[in-house]
């Protein structure tokens, strides 16, 4: 069997937004895309990265404050990023030593997803369902 790479499991929906853009807009985007993280941009350029953690947290704040928030505000800055061609257990390693749960994907100079613990978490259930002996969807009459 071939080597598992973030590439096949990563999510290939990138959402991104201006830094200068408000978070109340931002979370309308994220919410209506059903995304769990956005990429932050200052002049096409990733500059940070906002999840649901971060928007939810703003929230707490007081309504006027979180009216006046911007991305650029409350997004992790930098942003730890990983090839697609990492291998599982170099995401699981990343997203522990970096204590990050969303990970963009970079091949050479482009963001071509978001690996997020959703999906190691899927891929590992999956692979137990592999090897107690599930039957696979091919394999189904």
């Amino acid at each position: 069997m071939a080597q598992l790479t973030v590439r096949d499991f990563m999510t290939s929906l990138i959402l991104t937004a201006e830094a200068d853009t408000p978070l109340v807009n931002a979370a309308k985007l994220m919410a209506a895309e059903d995304v769990g993280s956005l990429i932050v941009t200052s002049s096409d350029v990733m500059a940070g990265l906002v999840t649901r953690k971060e928007i939810i947290a703003a929230q707490l704040l007081s309504p006027e404050l979180y009216k006046s928030l911007t991305l650029e505000d409350i997004m992790t800055t930098p942003v730890v990023t990983i090839g697609p061609e990492a291998d599982l257990g170099q995401v699981i390693a990343l997203m522990n030593q970096a204590n990050r749960l969303h990970i963009p994907v970079i091949e050479g100079n482009d963001i071509i997803g978001v690996v997020t613990a959703t999906d190691v978490i899927r891929v590992l259930a999956t692979m137990k369902m592999i090897a107690d002996g599930a039957p696979q969807a091919d394999e189904e009459d």
